[in-house]
């Protein structure tokens, strides 16, 4: 059994936390907290395997509060500002989850938790089927069926997903949606991530969905094509 504390001045992120921890057997919930020094009695008394940190909190920041622990379980900083991933992979954290992240994004953390606390590896927590994902837009949280999105396009600190319906604009990176999204979408091009089912139509150097062409960027095409190759080899063989 894994001890996990969350320590999270957003009511949301700490809920989100405990509903995933919930949802694996070999976790166990020891506490949930607003802020890192609400937790320090827990932590004296408890033996404690791993903290959900956030890093930016009021009268003391994760970063801070980790450096004046004394007996540090294993951490995982969660955060919506990836500027502080260096310095949290110097402090020896087990691991970093950028604001957004979805199920299967806290999967893998267990599973380095798991590897970290020398676990059996034949106990590896497998990921469920990702339905839905949650976007940030604006002061609201979006919910998005994963089979309704066809593209992400980024453009700077910004993404746009869009989907069969709409287009949803949202201030995180490219590299946390590839995090968020499951196998069946792929990186093409420093600037697209497309869903491998919405393509229809496949070129030397782009592909086409819909009425719209996006490049394959030269330093992607072979694994984009042999994705291409292997889920569409796939879909035939569950379709025979």
């Amino acid at each position: 059994m894994i001890r996990c504390v969350v320590i999270d001045d957003e009511p949301l992120a700490r809920t989100l936390l405990t509903d995933f921890i919930s949802k694996v057997p070999e976790l166990s919930l020891e506490g949930s907290f607003s802020s890192a020094l609400s937790s320090l009695e827990l932590l004296r008394k408890k033996q404690v395997d791993v903290l959900f940190l956030d890093i930016q909190m009021p009268d003391i920041t994760g970063i801070e509060f980790l450096k004046a622990l004394d007996n540090k379980p294993l951490v995982v900083f969660t955060t919506a500002f990836a500027e502080h991933a260096l310095q949290g992979y110097e402090l020896d954290v087990a691991d970093y989850l950028l604001k957004p992240f979805d199920f299967n994004r806290f999967l893998k953390s267990i599973n380095k938790i798991s590897q970290r606390l020398n676990l059996n590896s034949s106990t590896k927590i497998e990921a469920e089927k990702i339905e839905f994902i949650f976007i940030k837009d604006g002061t609201k949280q979006v919910k998005l069926p994963v089979d309704s999105i066809r593209y992400i396009k980024g453009s700077r600190e910004y993404v746009t997903i869009v989907t069969h319906d709409k287009k949803v604009m949202s201030l995180q990176t490219m590299k946390s949606m590839e995090e968020m999204l499951p196998d069946n979408f792929i990186r093409i091009h420093n600037s697209f991530i497309i869903s491998l089912a919405a393509v229809d139509t496949i070129f030397k150097n782009k592909l086409q969905i819909g009425t719209e062409e996006f490049p394959i960027g030269i330093t992607y095409k072979k694994k984009v094509f042999e994705a291409l190759k292997q889920f569409y080899l796939a879909k035939k063989i569950s379709e025979d």
